[in-house]
């Protein structure tokens, strides 16, 4: 006899994980496709109850009002493969991104809004696997052995109704590592001593973009030669653009 989707929620504990067989029977086929349509409105209502935040359709972003300087924003992240992550973090209305013609460009308005320092889930879980990258077979879509599927997004199902409970499920997950994570980066200075930490731990791919964004932070705690150090490390062996050099003593000149 058919188990009903609100049975199957029903008789089993909150914290109940998918087997590797539930999951892929009910998720990873292409038979139907979940549109973000279909749960943007749940996690608008939820990122609002807890953080008063405001969703952007044209951005495609949860943001904050400003406070000092920063503001928190939340958005969809999708990398390769079947699943969807949400990410956290802050926007700050001092550091500027240079485009191709180093030129300055800020993100201050409710239109343009980007993460400067980021996070998710899997800075908040300690998880293992197996292989540096990628999952064994024991391990692939194995809620119960690999923690990333009880934190993102599936992005297929064959049956849309448990689909969103799921879905809805992992958003509240996701709710309670914001919320940590709000807790323990409040100021600058948390800030900082977070970028200073990935700068040391965090894979080479990502040091110039943690070493740009630690720039600005060092310069606008008044810290004006460690962030010309930093935007250095930012840039390796090549020359720090002499624009990103000026915003630098600017910031450290803000009051």
């Amino acid at each position: 006899m058919h188990m009903g989707i609100s049975n199957i929620f029903k008789k089993k504990p909150k914290e109940w994980i998918l087997s590797q067989k539930e999951y892929k029977d009910k998720f990873l086929t292409d038979k139907y496709y979940i549109k973000r349509e279909a749960y943007e409105e749940y996690i608008t209502k939820r990122l609002t109850e807890e953080f008063d935040m405001t969703y952007n359709g044209k951005a495609k972003r949860w943001y904050s009002k400003w406070d000092n300087n920063q503001r928190f924003v939340v958005e969809i992240f999708r990398p390769k493969g079947t699943h969807l992550i949400l990410c956290w973090g802050y926007n700050y209305n001092f550091i500027p991104q240079i485009n191709n013609r180093d030129k300055l460009v800020w993100h201050r308005t409710d239109n343009a809004i980007m993460i400067h320092l980021n996070d998710s889930w899997h800075n908040h879980v300690v998880h293992t696997r197996k292989r540096e990258w990628g999952y064994d077979s024991e391990e692939y879509y194995n809620p119960e052995l690999c923690q990333s599927f009880q934190y993102q997004i599936p992005t297929y199902t064959t049956n849309k109704r448990f689909a969103l409970k799921y879905i809805k499920n992992v958003i509240d997950k996701n709710i309670v590592f914001m919320r940590e994570w709000l807790d323990e980066v409040k100021t600058i200075e948390d800030s900082i001593e977070l970028i200073e930490k990935r700068v040391l731990t965090q894979h080479s791919i990502y040091v110039h973009n943690t070493c740009y964004v630690g720039a600005f932070l060092l310069a606008k705690n008044k810290r004006i030669s460690e962030a010309m150090e930093m935007m250095q490390k930012a840039y390796g062996s090549y020359e720090v653009p002499q624009v990103l050099v000026k915003a630098l003593n600017k910031t450290a000149e803000m009051e």
